[in-house]
């Protein structure tokens, strides 16, 4: 069973690669992002190698 990504969560990087996220190179944004499928991660990168959730959006919507 898959686990689910919650908002205020920590991940590390390789708990990011197995669920599945591929991190997107975007300039202009201090957030790390990640992609899976049409949704697009929104990550704050902490000072222990954690990534913590703060935003999902629809892959459409951050196109745009």
């Amino acid at each position: 069973m898959e686990h689910a990504l919650t908002i205020n969560e920590m991940f590390s990087i390789e708990e990011l690669a197995k669920a599945g996220l591929r991190q997107l190179d975007v300039p202009n944004i201090s957030a790390k992002v990640f992609a899976k499928d049409d949704q697009v991660f929104f990550f704050d990168e902490t000072n222990h190698d954690l990534y913590r959730l703060f935003s999902i959006i629809n892959k459409r919507s951050f196109f745009l």
